[in-house]
């Protein structure tokens, strides 16, 4: 007898790639705790956050959206709301979370920093790609951060699960101020200035200690709440590191992980989901990664959410989908627009030259 003599099949590599389906392998096996179909969910992190609440929308889960559409704004402009459950836009780094809810409580002043753009309207440089509309003038500018800044506040104090994907460790810093950009100056909105605008990439401890403050501040405000932790498969567009971004890409992912780990040790409240692992194991093979092997397909997505549903909320997994979200899902059409609408909302897609001419 020894101790891995009665462990269950999961435990073992062998009959975990034998497993005829994603769920056979059971890859959220370490759960601390599961989801009610009451529970009001939030979501916010990179691109592959707004795949996470679509599908539980779909699925009949609730969505928490705290920033509401004012009724004399319409639905046929660029305004961007409801791809969040607030327009932050894209949060890449733990960092940027971080300081987005010092600002929402207060724990350090509302940063300004506001661009105007070529056609006369005016950008939120700390969510540049949030509002694609822009603003009419700085002043709208300023009084729509505050606003924003009130609803992120009341959706942390109102919400039940606030479920965050990690996506990037590497970031731009306003050095007069000290605060972290979403996108570096210069490639969506504003202008780069190379003795105000530094490059970051933030270190395993830094992150610890970042998402730290974002549970100290989330479980202040409203002790109640679970957090979910994930970690997007998608690639890094670019690396400011004199390296492969390849590379980048892997140790940044590797570093957010392993920070992941680290917290979910110490706060019960918070715990894991392995959306990374399932898209980038040797399980998934090549099967879920579409043309350029950056960006997941609808099958990758789909089976992540599979797994969710069955792990965590399984009254929801035999939710059947209507007949015409089903042709939708199958049509070449819709994955194009699913496409489209992510790259359109990703600022990180600027960094590319090649991309941004398209």
């Amino acid at each position: 007898m020894n101790p891995y003599a009665n462990l269950p099949r999961q435990s073992f590599w062998k009959a975990s790639m034998q497993s005829p389906g994603a769920l056979d392998v059971d890859f959220d096996c370490g759960r601390k705790f599961t989801f009610s179909v009451t529970d009001s969910f939030v979501t916010a992190g990179s691109c592959f956050a707004q795949h996470f609440a679509n599908r539980l929308t779909a699925r009949g889960g609730n969505v928490l959206i705290a920033e509401q559409r004012h009724p004399m704004v319409p639905e046929s402009c660029e305004h961007g709301y409801g791809l969040f459950s607030a327009r932050y836009g894209n949060i890449y780094t733990v960092r940027q979370l971080l300081e987005m809810l010092e600002q929402a409580f207060r724990i350090r002043p509302v940063h300004g920093e506001f661009s105007k753009r070529s056609d006369g309207r005016w950008v939120d440089m700390l969510r540049p790609r949030a509002v694609p509309m822009g603003f009419s003038s700085k002043a709208q500018a300023c009084a729509d951060r505050n606003y924003h800044l009130y609803t992120v506040s009341e959706m942390i104090r109102k919400m039940n699960v606030f479920v965050f994907t990690t996506g990037l460790t590497e970031a731009w810093i306003n050095t007069i101020d000290n605060y972290c950009y979403p996108v570096v100056p210069g490639v969506v909105a504003g202008v780069f200035l190379p003795d105000s605008h530094r490059f970051h990439n933030f270190t395993f401890a830094e992150t610890v200690d970042d998402l730290q403050k974002v549970i100290n501040i989330i479980f202040a405000n409203n002790s109640a709440a679970r957090i979910l932790l994930t970690v997007s498969p998608v690639g890094l567009v670019a690396t400011a590191e004199p390296r492969s971004v390849i590379v980048s890409t892997v140790a940044s992912k590797s570093i957010l992980r392993a920070a992941i780990e680290e917290v979910i040790k110490n706060n019960p409240g918070v715990d894991y989901f392995p959306s990374y692992e399932i898209i980038t194991s040797p399980y998934g093979g090549a099967q879920f990664w579409a043309d350029g092997l950056r960006d997941v397909t609808e099958k990758g997505v789909e089976t992540v959410m599979d797994v969710f549903f069955h792990s965590r909320m399984p009254y929801l997994r035999e939710q059947v989908k209507t007949h015409s979200e089903t042709q939708l899902s199958q049509s070449k059409e819709f994955e194009e627009k699913l496409e489209k609408a992510l790259t359109d909302e990703c600022d990180e897609m600027f960094l590319d030259p090649a991309l941004r001419s398209k």
